[in-house]
């Protein structure tokens, strides 16, 4: 009820001649008495970088009022939060390595646990348990496994383990089995991360050419999402390639003619008789490029041979007030407009909260309405003689005084 006491929309005329796109809005449930509308690559093209340019029209009998609105998202970010933990005993006994961590007398959840070590090219089953009094302990979910592989030029570490909350004071950390020398753990991180509900979306990105370096081996695979602005933020490949990891740096270009890094991670994929594990996506940190460059450092090992990609972006929405009855359309390309300040923006994230239903988008469609404003053409530019024949005035009467005022000087000289 408050949002709705805060949310009654001050509109103001609309002159929708000034924009030369727009898509309609298919209109749905109005019960909330808000919409989402998810903007499309084409919308990303068509419109700013920065959608200043974005405007919300209601039409009504032939006269258009604009609407306030707010961009939104659902980013997935996942908080991480580090419990304080001590570690109170660790230990080998024959080939397995245990270690025991103390978390407080009033622990926190927790669902994370990181394992720290300096020992290498191993790969072992993780049996995690808990306790309240380090009497009586109780397996905590199906045994996980931990890996490294650093040999043979490869450089890849995973020791994370996930399980379902629980508020044990204590943990205890068994490694056995799998392949290599007993594991030394230094060290146990215990954390909670909380991840909400997937919101990320996944898109085929087009790849515009493949090659692998002459000179250094490496893999250079370009990629496009077919639009400029589009928010890629991450991009993800099928490899057809397996027991690898190779460090890869993202460039971004909108024509690709200059490119600048905009992400660095790594590859790797491992497919062993006791173990499997892939990391293939590198992060996109300056989204909105139509080209991304991916450069593979292959070094001295067979070049990896890529499948396919797909950009991951997190959807944004156009959300704002609707009317039963009413039809609504986003307008956008007036390249002399600034960006609106609507008062829905203090309080979107409360009307967000409320889970408002999704209309669609029409694509990008010329505006019949519009009328290109004439471009206003400086005096000088409409007659090019002007400011020419104003200098050569100005010249001539400057000498013309010099000149009458020169025997005046010489007298006075004398």
């Amino acid at each position: 009820m408050v949002i709705s006491v805060m949310a009654m929309p001050v509109m103001a005329a609309f002159n929708v001649s000034q924009w030369p796109k727009y898509c309609t809005v298919e209109p749905g449930d109005t019960t909330k008495g808000y919409v989402m509308a998810e903007l499309s690559g084409p919308v990303y093209e068509a419109a700013f970088e920065d959608l200043r340019d974005v405007r919300v029209a209601q039409a009504a009998a032939g006269n258009y009022m604009e609407v306030p609105y707010d961009v939104v998202s659902r980013p997935d970010v996942p908080r991480e939060t580090r419990l304080s933990a001590s570690l109170i005993n660790r230990g080998t006994i024959g080939k397995r390595s245990t270690a025991t961590v103390y978390l407080g007398s009033s622990v926190s959840t927790h669902n994370h646990l990181r394992i720290n070590t300096g020992s290498h090219d191993f790969i072992k089953v993780v049996t995690l348990e808990g306790s309240d009094d380090r009497t009586t302990w109780t397996k905590i979910g199906n045994s996980g496994k931990i890996a490294d592989f650093s040999s043979a030029g490869q450089v890849f570490q995973r020791t994370d383990i996930t399980y379902d909350p629980v508020d044990y004071r204590y943990l205890r950390v068994t490694l056995s089995g799998g392949t290599g020398e007993v594991v030394d753990i230094t060290g146990i991180d215990v954390l909670f991360t909380d991840i909400k509900a997937g919101t990320e979306k996944g898109q085929d990105l087009r790849i515009v050419s493949q090659e692998v370096s002459p000179k250094d081996n490496s893999s250079i695979i370009v990629l496009t999402s077919g639009f400029a602005n589009f928010p890629v933020h991450k991009v993800g490949f099928n490899v057809q390639s397996s027991n690898f990891s190779r460090p890869a740096v993202v460039y971004g270009s909108p024509d690709m003619k200059e490119w600048l890094p905009v992400g660095e991670g790594t590859l790797a994929a491992f497919s062993l008789a006791d173990y499997s594990e892939s990391q293939l996506t590198l992060p996109v940190n300056a989204p909105g490029y139509r080209y991304l460059k991916v450069v593979v450092r292959n070094g001295d090992s067979s070049p990896i041979r890529f499948g396919g990609a797909k950009g991951y972006y997190f959807p944004r929405y156009i959300l704002f007030p609707v009317k039963p009855g009413s039809q609504y359309g986003i307008y956008f390309g007036n390249r002399t407009v600034n960006a609106p300040d609507y008062d829905l923006s203090s309080f979107s994230q409360k009307v967000l909260d409320t889970n408002p239903p999704v209309w669609q988008l029409s694509s990008p469609q010329a505006n019949p309405l519009y009328k290109e404003t004439p471009k206003v053409v400086p005096e000088s530019e409409k007659h090019k003689w002007l400011l020419p024949g104003i200098l050569t005035i100005l010249v001539a009467g400057l000498a013309l005084f010099i000149f009458r005022s020169l025997p005046k000087v010489m007298k006075n000289d004398l």
